[in-house]
């Protein structure tokens, strides 16, 4: 009877005392987390798939991965800036592939920063042609080259932005010599540039993030 009473004792202890509950769940790592969240973010929960990472993040802040999901959950969250600085963060911390610079062209198109952005797409492109996002493969190389038709377009560099506009879409005729071409989607324009920021608008469209 009284070895019983010894144990029932000790198990109500446990049960009572903080950290010491025979329910209590084990702390996740972040090397278990970061899947879970991926799984999240591939779903299209990027809320919850956010939340996940941050997670990561404090359970192991030197976690080049928890920065890298971060920063796209802020990126398709519409938190560029966000997303700008984990995805620097997740380079610092050793991450080399071309995921990073790939999301920091969107995100740096995001905050009208056309100089970086321009540069981040293009090493992703002259890196791999066919550059596709594995988490997210409809984000690619087409994204790449709309990112550099617009942030060219927004830099003045229109010759350049058609360029990336006629690999997306070969027949849109626009010709900034001739204004009888200056037109798209049976609407005709006063200006080459209008024309041609019609047909961004309707590639963005098609394949923006």
């Amino acid at each position: 009877m009284n070895r019983l009473t010894i144990i029932f004792g000790i198990l109500l202890l446990m049960l009572f005392t903080p950290h010491c509950s025979l329910y209590e769940e084990p702390a996740l790592n972040a090397e278990s987390i970061i899947p879970l969240a991926w799984d999240y973010f591939e779903e299209g929960d990027y809320e919850y798939a956010l939340q996940k990472f941050e997670s990561a993040v404090n359970a192991d802040p030197n976690n080049e991965s928890a920065y890298h999901g971060r920063a796209w959950c802020h990126l398709l969250l519409s938190n560029a800036a966000e997303s700008i600085s984990d995805f620097e963060t997740a380079i610092q911390k050793g991450n080399e592939s071309l995921d990073p610079p790939a999301g920091l062209a969107a995100a740096f198109l995001a905050v009208e920063e056309y100089t970086p952005s321009i540069s981040k797409a293009n090493h992703v492109l002259a890196n791999n042609p066919n550059y596709y996002f594995e988490h997210k493969p409809l984000i690619n190389y087409q994204d790449m080259h709309l990112i550099l038709a617009m942030a060219y377009f927004h830099e003045g560099e229109l010759t350049k932005s058609q360029e990336h506009v006629t690999f997306l879409y070969q027949d849109h005729g626009l010709d900034p010599a001739d204004s009888s071409t200056w037109q798209f989607d049976q609407q005709s324009y006063a200006s080459y540039p209008e024309a041609l920021m019609a047909v961004i608008d309707y590639l963005d469209v098609l394949y923006g993030m």
